[in-house]
């Protein structure tokens, strides 16, 4: 099932709170995630590449006050802004989609974005349809995916099981779930005794 690029939000089975993002691709697969600092980023093997797509080089997951945001696009940065200027995750992440709205490729592909806190999950998405922002309960061992084609929804029908209890293990695992077609890299961020780990994985 090919559900483009997506998110996993969800607690490992020793119950310690993460987020992934992974890219899904069949128009431009030869891209790769880096890490800098507190970021890390979607990047293309060849940045001549930008000029065919513009939505294929961004910002994907970034740390901020102790929080977490990971979103497909360029909404990272504005998310992030905005909970740096001190508005709450829910108003930051619902602000950003609705200003920025969805991508306006040939798919009108939706944003999604999430944000994860010691004490709070929401995930969002701006679609060309709809637009819904949702506070999430997290269990052990699951994790909610929220997808570009096909999976653009929030609900417990959209939950799988998570193998992993660090960045890099949850990366290997989300990049080798088979149920999701072409997958090209990932990121995932992990919080582990009030301190915030990440890492990638790329093909």
């Amino acid at each position: 099932m090919y559900i483009g690029r997506f998110l996993v939000m969800g607690k490992t089975e020793n119950g310690k709170a993460f987020i992934s993002y992974r890219v899904s691709s069949r128009s431009f697969p030869n891209r790769k995630a880096i890490i800098k600092d507190n970021t890390i980023s979607i990047v293309p093997n060849s940045i001549e590449d930008i000029f065919n797509n513009p939505y294929i080089m961004y910002n994907s997951l970034k740390i901020v006050k102790n929080k977490i945001i990971a979103t497909n696009g360029s909404h990272t940065d504005v998310i992030s802004d905005k909970i740096e200027l001190g508005l709450p995750i829910r108003d930051a992440l619902a602000y950003s989609l609705i200003t920025m709205d969805y991508e306006k490729d040939q798919y009108n592909t939706p944003r999604i974005g999430g944000v994860l806190s010691e004490g709070e999950s929401y995930l969002g998405y701006v679609s060309d349809k709809d637009i819904r922002v949702c506070k999430v309960t997290l269990e052990d061992g699951k994790g909610y995916y929220l997808g570009t084609y096909g999976a653009c929804n929030i609900s417990r029908d959209q939950i799988i099981p998570v193998i992993g209890e660090n960045p890099k293990e949850i990366c290997k695992y989300i990049m080798e779930y088979e149920e999701f077609d072409n997958p090209v890299c990932c990121a995932t961020a992990i919080i582990e005794d009030k301190r915030i780990k990440m890492d990638v994985f790329n093909l």
